[in-house]
């Protein structure tokens, strides 16, 4: 767990280690008997390493149950890198408001990993959630992203929220098995930005609602072999267009009008469903959208 100071402190970050093992034989037993001595690294540098490693314990006839939690706690009036690494469990982070932080590395092989990040925070570097099995999930709200925004999973599903968030780079979700789910509210993209989302089993759904400018042109890619595309669309300014090409093996591809619509569909294989304020808006929305086995739905309204 990472969060950050509500009082004045004097270290740069603080790390309470919080170890409980269970199972027979285990009264008596030291911390040398399950772990080896934690390493530090460039303990007076600006850049500090500590690494904790588990001994097996093979050598327990009945085996034992070990959970370790790992508090991080930094100051709020320092700008940090962050890279957290972990094999086994989940990395939970906190930014509250106001907040500034460079480049942003969290990574576990198996467990969850969770970024919630409050209004007028701001990540002046790349950030990167990722895990091998597990589900990887960003909730941001009024957050500048000034970098690019990698979010991996193989095993698990990706949710991404972002309200009147600021992007500034390139954005990708990428699941081998599971679902994502992307939701935007008034976004700002400081330049033109592509981003991708691709599953290779499973659903993804898309939310968008553009009811400010945007401030870029937007390109991207909705991807999955086996699985649906959902997408849900809505603006209502003259200067926004959006237009979504479809393109399906084994499935349907349909346009539901939400409200008065503001769609024209054509073609086939592949169907484009093009808002009517396309070619004459400032900035655009524009979709690719494949499957190989599943349906497109996109659900729209422009004004």
């Amino acid at each position: 767990m990472i969060n950050y100071n509500q009082t004045p402190t004097d270290y740069y970050a603080k790390i309470d280690l919080k170890i409980n093992i269970e199972g027979i034989l285990v009264k008596g037993s030291s911390f040398s008997d399950f772990f080896y001595p934690i390493s530090w690294e460039n303990e007076s540098s600006p850049i500090t390493t500590f690494t904790l490693d588990a001994k097996a314990t093979t050598w327990f006839i009945f085996g034992v149950f070990r959970q370790v939690q790992i508090n991080l706690t930094l100051r709020t009036d320092v700008i940090y890198d962050l890279q957290m690494l972990t094999s086994i469990g989940a990395i939970n982070m906190n930014v509250p408001e106001n907040i500034i932080v460079n480049n942003t590395i969290l990574r576990t092989s198996t467990g969850t990993v969770f970024l919630n990040v409050s209004k007028n925070a701001s990540f002046q570097g790349d950030v990167g959630l990722s895990t091998s099995t597990g589900p990887v999930a960003l909730y941001a709200r009024e957050v500048n992203f000034s970098h690019d925004l990698i979010t991996f999973t193989s095993t698990g599903n990706i949710v991404l929220n972002f309200s009147r968030c600021s992007i500034g780079g390139h954005f990708s979700g990428t699941v081998s098995t599971g679902n994502i789910g992307f939701n935007s509210y008034n976004m700002v993209y400081n330049e033109g930005y592509n981003w991708r989302l691709e599953s290779s089993t499973g659903n993804i759904g898309v939310n968008i609602i553009q009811y400010t400018e945007m401030g870029a042109n937007i390109t991207g890619s909705v991807e999955t072999s086996t699985g649906n595309i959902n997408i849900y669309y809505k603006d209502n300014l003259a200067s926004i267009g959006a237009k979504f090409i479809c393109s399906t093996s084994t499935g349907s591809k349909s346009y539901n009008p939400i409200g008065s619509g503001g769609f024209l569909v054509s073609g086939v294989e592949p169907k484009t469903i093009t808002s009517n304020d396309y070619e004459s808006a400032t900035n655009q929305y524009t979709f690719t959208t494949t499957t190989s086995t599943g349906n497109i739905n996109v659900h729209a309204e422009s004004l």
